[in-house]
């Protein structure tokens, strides 16, 4: 994986990197998101679906590394945090990563003493879902249906404008019932995992809009 990322100029290699200690700081952080190089991982199942979620374009989010919250301009498919809601959940204390020698790119370009290398990678090449489900997968085809349905940006602006407005509140109220009722078709009629659904399909509407809704939502 290593000898991958330095391929593709997204580890930088005329400086040897700064040695990791292991001691979980990083970790405790949350986990990183994926870049191109690391599709195999999750092909291979080091990287099973139910340890990913996908943040869609036009979310608002914090972003780990600049300490901004930010709305992307792009999806990001990341390692969902763990039981506690935010350490990575392949970390176990004091300091030992399950996946280390096969972890991802971020991780190894992280060092928290120096965090330089991360900051010059971690938004180059991301993986898109569309790189794990081709568009003319079935998969790939039900995902552009959603996205189509369901996008993360419009949907946070018919939250911000429900607060006023009726009929924005109405749009909105039939975006979450398509995508409730779309993720459950998903399992039951495609097959898809319940697991892999925030993978695919990206976190519910319900919660994308919740940190923008102001007092009950009216559904007509």
């Amino acid at each position: 994986m290593r000898q991958h990322c330095e391929k593709t100029g997204i580890l930088d290699t005329r400086q040897p990197p700064p040695t990791c200690r292991r001691c979980g700081e990083c970790c405790r952080k949350g986990g990183p998101g994926l870049h191109h190089d690391d599709a195999s991982l999750v092909v291979s199942g080091v990287l099973p679906a139910s340890s990913l979620f996908t943040l869609r374009q036009g979310e608002t989010v914090l972003d780990n590394v600049s300490g901004r919250l930010e709305t992307l301009a792009a999806e990001m498919i990341r390692v969902r945090p763990g039981p506690d809601g935010r350490a990575c959940p392949f970390f176990r204390d004091p300091g030992e990563c399950l996946i280390h020698d096969q972890r991802p790119c971020e991780c190894r370009a992280l060092f928290c003493a120096d965090t330089t290398a991360l900051r010059a990678m971690y938004q180059k090449d991301r993986l898109a879902r569309h790189d794990l489900a081709p568009r003319d997968s079935p998969l790939g085809e039900l995902l552009a249906v959603h996205e189509a349905r369901c996008p993360a940006g419009e949907a946070i602006r018919l939250a911000l404008a429900a607060r006023g407005d009726a009929a924005a509140g109405a749009r909105l109220a039939e975006m979450l019932r398509f995508d409730a009722a779309f993720r459950e078709l998903a399992v039951s009629r495609a097959g898809l995992s319940p697991d892999a659904l925030e993978l695919y399909f990206g976190r519910p509407v319900e919660i994308v809009v919740a940190p923008f809704r102001h007092g009950p939502l009216r559904r007509g």
